[in-house]
């Protein structure tokens, strides 16, 4: 009984927060020194996922896995395209042929 409470009280205030900003869309001004800071949210947050899981994948450090490499080369084809498509292309062929030759 107590997983399902909290599993509710969590449910309701997550939807609770989101709804916050949605329905508050458009009423009121978000200072532009906020909103300037708000565009590295996304890529802070996907950095803080997946930079552990490339230098720690199996929850301990190695500085030599495929996934660094390929990780490297996918950073770099997404730098060089603006393309996310061509970034999960590159890596991913780059991963597996390491894992293919290790």
């Amino acid at each position: 009984m107590t997983a399902w409470v909290v599993v509710i009280v969590v449910g309701v205030a997550t939807f609770a927060m989101r709804f916050v900003f949605i329905a508050l869309f458009g009423k009121i001004t978000i200072p532009m020194w906020l909103e300037r800071s708000l565009r590295y949210v996304a890529p802070s947050v996907l950095a803080a996922i997946a930079v552990p899981a490339v230098l720690a994948p199996n929850g301990v450090v190695a500085l030599w896995t495929p996934l660094l490499p390929a990780a490297i080369i996918g950073a770099l084809a997404a730098w060089l395209t603006k393309s996310i498509g061509a970034a999960i292309v590159f890596g991913m062929i780059t991963l597996w042929m390491l894992q293919w030759m290790t």
